[in-house]
């Protein structure tokens, strides 16, 4: 489903399904060749696609256990914030790959809870019951490295039947070039320890390794930082 976007990120054009890059290449899971994808800004319309793709495809961390309905919500504000930014892949009849940062992580935390908290608790009570400590952990690394790189990748996926074609490798490249329109220097982004094809995408992409640490109890993760981080925060500019 094609949106109309109005008032569009900083250096994605303004007019509507606005198509940034097109992937096509030979899938290594089926899909036709001829087949190709856009990239373009996400909009409300397109929270249930990426809130599914999230669910079937991202098994690290815990936000896949609390469901579509949590994930719909999270997304939607994530759209709606000036801190943050969702892109997606747009394939012939559906989204196909999505990936989503923020310059700011604490703040769109904090906007999430203040916003959507009560609503997702209701909608979500015994799976967020049972995730407390996961819950309590990632919001406290989004306060801690807030100040460590001016950006985060926070979750990308893109469809089974379109794996093998670097869709991945464009995502991330569309949201570095997107984070860098708005001033940020460096961009984080935690993975699986183990996780070595996620990995090897970011290498490919710039990032290099900086710590190796535990983001949830029991659970090796290693931090990646694509630049040089700034002292100074950049000033997200408005949509």
């Amino acid at each position: 489903m094609w949106c109309h976007w109005v008032g569009a990120l900083p250096g994605w054009g303004t007019r509507e399904g606005a198509a940034m890059g097109t992937i096509g290449g030979e899938s290594a899971t089926g899909a036709p060749a001829t087949q190709s994808a856009s990239l373009r800004p996400a909009c409300q319309a397109d929270a249930s696609a990426i809130a599914a793709l999230h669910a079937n495809s991202i098994t690290e961390g815990f936000l896949s256990s609390l469901g579509e309905r949590f994930l719909r919500r999270l997304y939607r504000r994530m759209m709606a914030s000036r801190q943050s930014v969702v892109l997606v892949a747009q394939g012939p009849e559906a989204v196909v790959g999505f990936v989503a940062g923020s310059l700011q992580v604490s703040k769109l935390f904090s906007e999430f809870v203040r916003r959507d908290g009560v609503l997702a608790v209701l909608g979500s009570p015994w799976r967020l019951l049972r995730s407390w400590r996961k819950v309590l952990e990632t919001v406290r690394h989004g306060a801690a490295e807030d100040s460590a790189a001016d950006g985060e990748l926070l979750a990308i996926a893109v469809d089974r039947q379109w794996q093998g074609r670097q869709l991945g490798g464009s995502l991330v490249q569309a949201l570095l070039e997107h984070m860098a329109s708005q001033g940020a220097h460096s961009v984080d982004v935690v993975v699986g320890a183990d996780n070595d094809p996620a990995i090897a995408m970011y290498r490919r992409a710039g990032f290099l390794p900086r710590s190796r640490f535990e983001f949830h109890r029991g659970t090796p993760s290693l931090l990646l930082r694509h630049g040089q981080a700034d002292s100074t925060p950049p000033e997200p500019a408005g949509r």
